[in-house]
């Protein structure tokens, strides 16, 4: 296949991705947000076989195992940190994207870190916030158009969200 037939075919793998991410951020439901966010992790790896990404690939297969862990409630401090060094050392050592893989493994270790010491809802979302906007400056670099999208609209959504909190708190 050609490069324009697998961004077509990684496009539509992302925005079955897509759909996961939007119902993870709509279910209030613990234990689906985090079920949601494995398999919208495992699409947009699949995704990344299509765009020839190796360290969106690498670092989403780790993000869907960080995400197990904390379903699981197994995600202590000794594992957050090894998931930490894991995406950056194995996220680096495949990383064909430049400086758009650094964004993804940044952000996959950002939300390893928000995942384990945020504790409030407003850390949480701020930290959603961080990761989304990391995530859609790499989607944007591998031609995922339907990614970027969705990334741009969570963005606005999490903003708007945090200013709600933020209005309720005064």
């Amino acid at each position: 296949m050609n490069t324009i037939q697998l961004t077509v075919i990684g496009n539509i793998i992302s925005f079955a991705a897509a759909v996961f991410l939007f119902a993870g951020g709509w279910t209030k439901d613990r234990d689906r947000t985090f079920i949601y966010q494995i398999c919208e992790s495992l699409l947009l790896c699949a995704a990344n076989v299509c765009f020839r990404s190796w360290a969106g690939i690498t670092t989403l297969l780790l993000a869907a195992s960080r995400n197990y862990m904390v379903l699981k409630y197994r995600y202590t401090k000794k594992v957050m940190w090894f998931f930490v060094a894991l995406t950056i050392a194995a996220g680096l050592a495949v990383n064909n994207v430049g400086i758009a893989g650094v964004f993804g493994i940044a952000a996959t270790v950002e939300l390893a870190l928000v995942n384990y010491y945020a504790k409030t809802l407003f850390g949480q979302k701020a930290g959603l916030l961080v990761n989304t906007a990391l995530w859609l400056l790499y989607d944007i670099r591998v031609l995922d158009i339907s990614s970027a999208t969705a990334q741009a609209i969570m963005c606005v959504l999490t903003a708007t969200a945090m200013a709600r909190l933020k209005g309720k708190a005064k």
